[in-house]
């Protein structure tokens, strides 16, 4: 005889109602006090939904949504941040671990639950695959993305079908992490997605899509759909719990800042998701005062990366003592990231410490964050010396006609220049960098012709997608944050990568005379040493 699981569908909520329903329904079933569900869900209003483990300021245009009436709120599950719209579709499956024979929820059991979903798809005639870890993709655009957590004995694994795009707004709610984008190798955010309403030429019924949806998991699972509401408990619970997922404590559970000088932080781009780590340090007691890992990864249990944060918190600054910590706490099974492992946690933590160590150089706290090292230590690269300045073509002044040449005359017009004549004082190679291609030439050049060290400007984001090709060159550098708003910031980087970003940044002089300070001040150290 076949089991019989519970098909809730309720007409639409807001994100506060849908999130905490969520924690409800699992937190009940994981201690037997309900039933195996699967439930359909819709938002109304329009909600940008963040991962758990992601932070409103980093992921969210806050003031445009405030504008245009949609709603911010955090999912109780891991993942990257998307907006749901009147238009989309969640399902959900609730069920105790024991129906799939797991204790923690797993890659091999993302594409059991993935393929009813694809089921569906097909039956309409649209291609659907699977994409690891979790996505479900049709002819290499996303139109599912999945996550889950768990609960006691249950785990809560979900899905987003999107029947329809707004691609334009959703681009001016959220801060689109422009370190996917070298991976996946993709032009625009329409290339890399699509849905229901673009494969099938019209918009789909609602009412058939879940009705197709309910056929495919039935089947998959074996199981009978019987619709039903909440009961009583999951009811009186649920209004216990809303005010909680109403609340800016909840919603801004994740809010590292980085106005306080305290901070130091770091992100790393892996095949499997980005992680940022950003740490409150205390120099004078050498330790850790607060940290928080964030990024657009899932994890489990849910409360697992909550549990590491505070076994790193207090810790000393001592990188082999906290990679230690970290890698014994995955070890020990307390915490699972499909396709992940400690080193993933391990590489940004080391890089956030490593601006602390920028510090005792003598740059002001305040401007660590604007410093990335390439092939050594900040330290190391002034121990070596630096013999080159790269300069960006992106700070001279849009009508110079020296634009886009490698050399600039020190006019006076703008930073570049200011940066040109200092380096010149200082009897450094120079250029201007034209290009990524021509970055990456001059890099060679200069490692060839036996370059210590250099020092460039570029932007964070720049640095991140292109750490691991900065490390492939091998010439050890210092990496300064440029000043105002950058192509990756305005979506322009296809055009700056090509040399063709129109607008003016600047180059940051008060940090370029504090890393040469710095390097002033290394070597006297070393001459006096003898």
């Amino acid at each position: 005889m076949r089991t019989r699981w519970r098909l809730l569908d309720l007409p639409p909520l807001t994100a506060a109602e849908n999130m905490a329903l969520d924690a409800v329904l699992v937190e009940l079933r994981g201690q037997g006090r309900s039933v195996n569900t699967l439930r359909f869900l819709r938002f109304k209003p329009a909600t940008v939904l963040l991962g758990y483990h992601q932070s409103v300021q980093e992921e969210v245009r806050e003031e445009y949504c405030a504008a245009h009436g949609i709603d911010i709120n955090r999912r109780i599950t891991g993942g990257g941040g998307l907006l749901f719209d009147e238009s989309q579709l969640g399902w959900e499956i609730i069920c105790d671990k024991a129906f799939f024979g797991v204790t923690v929820p797993n890659t091999a059991l993302f594409r059991t639950l993935c393929e009813p979903t694809i089921a569906a798809l097909r039956s309409m005639g649209i291609a659907a695959t699977f994409r690891p870890r979790n996505d479900i993709e049709v002819h290499g655009r996303k139109i599912s993305g999945t996550g889950g957590t768990d609960s006691d004995s249950a785990f809560l694994f979900q899905g987003t079908l999107l029947m329809d795009f707004d691609v334009e707004t959703m681009l001016k709610c959220l801060r689109i992490p422009v370190e996917k984008l070298k991976d996946k190798e993709i032009e625009s955010v329409r290339k890399r997605v699509t849905c229901l309403a673009w494969e099938l030429g019209t918009s789909p019924d609602c009412r058939d899509v879940k009705a197709r949806l309910v056929e495919a998991f039935a089947s998959a699972l074996e199981v009978d759909f019987v619709p039903a509401g909440l009961s009583a408990e999951e009811e009186d619970l649920l209004a216990e719990k809303l005010p909680f997922f109403q609340s800016q404590e909840w919603i801004d559970m994740v809010r590292p800042t980085r106005s306080r000088t305290e901070l130091v932080q770091a992100a790393r781009k892996s095949p499997y998701g980005l992680v940022r780590v950003t740490a409150q340090v205390d120099l004078v007691r050498n330790s850790i005062r607060d940290i928080y890992i964030t990024g657009d990864f899932l994890s489990f249990p849910g409360r697992a990366l909550y549990d590491l944060e505070a076994a790193l918190r207090g810790r000393k600054l001592v990188m082999d003592d906290l990679q230690r910590c970290v890698e014994d706490f995955f070890a020990s099974g307390r915490i699972c990231i499909p396709d992940m492992g400690p080193q993933d946690i391990i590489l940004p933590l080391s890089m956030a410490l490593a601006k602390a160590d920028i510090a005792r150089a003598g740059i002001p706290l305040a401007q660590c964050n604007r410093i990335n090292t390439t092939c050594d230590s900040f330290a190391g690269v002034l121990a070596r010396g630096i013999d080159a300045l790269l300069l960006p073509y992106c700070a001279k002044d849009p009508d110079c006609s020296l634009r886009h040449e490698e050399i600039c005359t020190a006019c006076g017009r703008c930073s570049v220049g200011d940066a040109w004549q200092f380096g010149e004082e200082r009897r450094l190679s120079m250029v201007c960098i034209t290009n990524f291609e021509h970055l990456h030439k001059e890099l060679v050049r200069l490692k060839e012709q036996g370059c210590r060290a250099f020092v460039g400007c570029c932007c964070q984001q720049f640095f991140v997608k292109h750490a691991e090709d900065f490390e492939a060159i091998g010439l050890p550098g210092i990496l300064m944050d440029i000043e105002d708003t950058t192509c990756y910031e305005l979506g322009e980087e296809k055009a700056a990568y090509t040399g063709q970003f129109a607008r003016q940044t600047a180059v940051n002089m008060d940090l370029l005379q504090a890393v040469f300070a710095a390097a002033d001040r290394a070597g006297e150290a070393q001459h006096a040493r003898g």
